[in-house]
């Protein structure tokens, strides 16, 4: 590791486009980097030790900042998610969203940080004096780097529209990047994801690192964009059909929790899903494609595990945030007789976010039997605690009523539904929210099915695009929808029964041009109030566009 980190200080010194450090940094030409892309680099270790620093900015998503930070990526503001604590506070008020914003502007750079890594990498790779064991083995390590690359641009792409391209590493002072079109970076990253899926392993015995399913899955949705939907069809269906390797939705018991104890007897395999230890296909899941490593026990160089610490932090988190953010907080309802101290089995959410109306009953009128929605894996039902008082008419273990729940509180921080994904019953040493450590899902084998069904639809064959739904409801056991039924509209619902808190649904809705729209339809009342047409992009960071003193950079309209 102390290899890994010798390289990461030597390639942040490059000056690439619009990184963290301080202008004069920026505009300060670093001889190092240089260095380390003509001779930094001969083993196929040492590019394993730069390829974990991607994967680290893929940690990164999910561990940045505590509060409602990392679930801006998730649509924060949107028609999935709001921050329940302050009305006036941004994405509740979409009014506050403009060019000084960090939350868009954190996930810019950090694009860029992996561009950065991806370059350098790329480059090197080329150098003839690395001792490759075959041209194989070379191949293979620019097309996770090219991977990673495409990654970003799609992202970029996504939620900005058109961004500069940088291609190679940059070794001299520039300041006159200039924006390419969405289309052009769409297509940017079409060839990187078009390399990485011809090169990258089937498998790989480390989890985490990437396959050749997951270059073919985001390829999918980029000729979504790009309107090849033959193109993105037929990248959906080499994961789908196992050209990509052997992929299928889990549809019985497995893993940690597939126990006879009492408290994993009667839940299901979709509660399985999201278990600690259950995520990676090294352990029995069938339908992870993309996994971002964070269990306890590290996974090796190449993909770090653990919780490692972002720019600028000595001292990184001690596990994943999500619990703590997602989950509302029962334990602390002290009128309902709780003692304010989360236990083992409460967990411990702070509320940072709340789920809209929309995520939590909308979508599930007339459920029925579908699995996502039962009490296992959406906990809707709360009790009385031990010290509830006598005069309230209730007794410990009673069931709390809608009733009781009088004030603005009650029902936005201290009692909503508790999806079990982002928590557990069961924490590492019984230790609420320290002990809640898993991997985190980027990419589903559902989700693949609905770009593949987004591509029918889009064909104008809606037959197609319901069978592929109907794979998903079926496994959940939810009722089949028919043909006539399906829009785009019905394929977004779907995502968020089967992905919510899972799918990046702020650059869902941005690629869609939908921000607008299904804010205003569905979001929280103060984002429904506050968003704009403009919102259906994200701004491009002020310091961006001022360190570029060589050319001017337009901002999205309305920012």
């Amino acid at each position: 590791m102390k290899a890994y980190k010798h390289i990461l200080i030597a390639i942040a010194a490059g000056s690439l486009l619009f990184s963290a450090c301080k202008d004069d940094k920026f505009l300060k030409e670093d001889l190092k980097d240089r260095l380390v892309v003509e001779g930094g680099f001969t083993s196929k270790a040492q590019f394993d030790a730069l390829s974990a620093s991607m994967y680290h900015d893929i940690q990164l998503l999910f561990t940045a900042v505590d509060g409602t930070h990392d679930a801006w990526v998730l649509g924060l503001g949107t028609d999935v998610m709001f921050d329940p604590l302050d009305n006036t506070t941004k994405y509740n008020n979409w009014g506050l969203v403009n060019s000084q914003e960090t939350f868009s502007a954190d996930f810019f750079n950090l694009q860029y940080d992996m561009i950065k890594v991806a370059n350098t990498l790329i480059s090197a790779a080329a150098n003839p004096e690395v001792l490759w064991t075959s041209e194989a083995e070379k191949n293979a390590t620019i097309a996770e780097a090219r991977f990673f690359r495409g990654f970003a641009y799609r992202n970029l792409a996504n939620a900005y529209g058109g961004v500069p391209i940088v291609s190679e590493p940059v070794s001299t002072p520039k300041v006159d990047f200039q924006r390419s079109t969405r289309e052009e970076t769409w297509t940017f990253a079409k060839a990187d994801l078009e390399f990485a899926r011809t090169y990258l392993p089937l498998t790989t015995t480390a989890p985490g690192r990437v396959v050749r399913a997951a270059a073919d899955h985001f390829l999918s949705e980029v000729n979504i964009s790009l309107k090849d939907y033959d193109g993105a069809i037929a990248a959906a269906s080499r994961v789908i059909d196992g050209t990509d390797g052997s992929y299928a939705l889990v549809n019985a018991r497995f893993g940690s929790r597939n126990t006879t104890a009492a408290l994993d007897i009667n839940k299901d395999y979709y509660y399985d899903l999201f278990a600690m230890g259950n995520q990676n296909r090294q352990t029995g899941n069938t339908e992870g494609i993309f996994v971002a490593q964070f269990e306890v026990t590290a996974t090796g160089a190449v993909v770090p595990g653990g919780v490692a610490a972002a720019p600028g932090v000595s001292t990184p988190f001690t596990r994943p945030l999500i619990e703590r953010m997602m989950w509302s907080k029962p334990w602390s309802l002290i009128k309902a007789g709780n003692s304010g101290v989360a236990t083992d089995t409460s967990g411990r959410g702070v509320a940072f976010v709340r789920q809209t109306n929309y995520v939590n009953y909308t979508i599930w009128r007339n459920s029925g039997t579908d699995m996502r929605n039962n009490e296992t894996n959406i906990k809707r039902k709360f009790y009385f605690g031990p010290t509830v008082a006598a005069s309230t008419g209730f007794k410990p273990k009673d069931l709390i009523p809608k009733s009781f729940l009088t004030s603005r509180d009650d029902t936005m921080l201290y009692i909503y539904p508790n999806w079990a994904k982002f928590g557990t019953d069961k924490h590492i040493n019984g230790t609420p929210d320290n002990g809640y450590v898993r991997d985190f899902y980027l990419v589903r084998l559902p989700e693949t099915y609905f770009l593949r069904a987004e591509a029918y639809l889009n064909k104008g064959n809606t037959a197609s695009a319901a069978a592929d739904l109907n794979v998903v409801r079926t496994r959940a056991k939810a009722t089949p929808v028919a043909a006539a039924n399906v829009n785009m509209d019905y394929i977004l619902d779907e995502r968020a029964r089967e992905l919510y808190g899972e799918e990046f649904r702020m650059l869902t809705l941005a690629r869609l041009g939908l921000i607008y729209d299904r804010t205003k339809r569905f979001g929280y009342e103060a984002a429904a109030a506050s968003v704009s047409p403009n919102n259906n992009l994200l701004p491009i960071p002020q310091t961006a566009i001022d360190r570029n003193v060589g050319f001017q950079i337009i901002n999205n309209p309305g920012y």
